[in-house]
This record gives C-alpha cells, structure tokens and sequence, in this order.
C-alpha cells in the first residue's frame, strides 16, 4: 500500500488532484460553515480562486500530458459533491460556476500552444516516416 502510494506521488495528476480537491471541495465546505458574507463566497472564492484553479489546472493538462477527459474533472466535482450532494453551494449559481470553471479550464487547455513538443515537427506527405 504504502509502495503504491508512493508511486502515485510521482505521478503528474496526484499534487494537481489534492489541490482540486482543497479548492473545489474543502473550501466551499468551509464557507458555507463560517459567516462569510454571500459577495464574499460568491466573488473572492467561486469566481476568483475556483476560477484561477481552473486557468491552472487547463495549463497543466496540456503541459503534463493528461488525458483531455480531465478537463471536465474540477466542473463535474464541483457540480457534483459541493452542489448536489454537500448542498454548501446554492444551487441558482452552483451548476452555472460549474460551467464556467470547465469553460476556463478548455480555453487554457487550448490556447498557447508554443511549449508542446508536437509544435516544432516538420508534417511529411503520407504521415511520419522514418528519416
């Protein structure tokens, strides 16, 4: 057990899934269990941390390799288990951020395309072949 864990750790996806699982999960569980302001909520940890995770989680998706069905990993957990099943999000706006967070994390998966490795190769007629 403890070998397979320390395998994981070495992985590309296990640092970026414990930090999604902090800000998608843990800090809207605590929000909604102090007395935060709603503008509060809503602004500085919905909009603003939610959603420069997902500009960060799009940018490493691409830059790390990982499958593209990862891109729908941080909408559907927050949508999911913060929304629907925790309820610590109101439901008129939680599904809406939860579209919002898959939209940042698709336009940074796609944009800025200059550090992949597949940017420099020259196309051959008939596919790649052996030089």
């Amino acid at each position: 057990m403890l070998n397979s864990l320390n395998k994981a750790r070495q992985t590309a996806w296990f640092y970026n899934l414990i930090l999604m699982i902090v800000v998608t999960i843990l800090l809207p569980f605590m929000a909604d269990h102090s007395d935060w302001s709603d503008t509060t909520e809503v602004v500085g940890l919905y909009f603003v941390l939610n959603g420069l995770f997902a500009l960060y989680f799009g940018y490493q998706i691409r830059v790390k390799g990982l499958r593209f069905y990862w891109i729908f990993a941080q909408g559907l957990l927050f949508a999911l288990v913060t929304t629907g099943i925790g309820g610590w999000v109101n439901e008129e706006y939680g599904y809406y951020l939860a579209v919002f967070y898959l939209v940042l994390t698709i336009f940074t998966f796609w944009t800025d395309t200059r550090s992949d490795p597949d940017e420099n190769m020259q196309p051959i007629d008939g596919g790649l072949k052996n030089l």
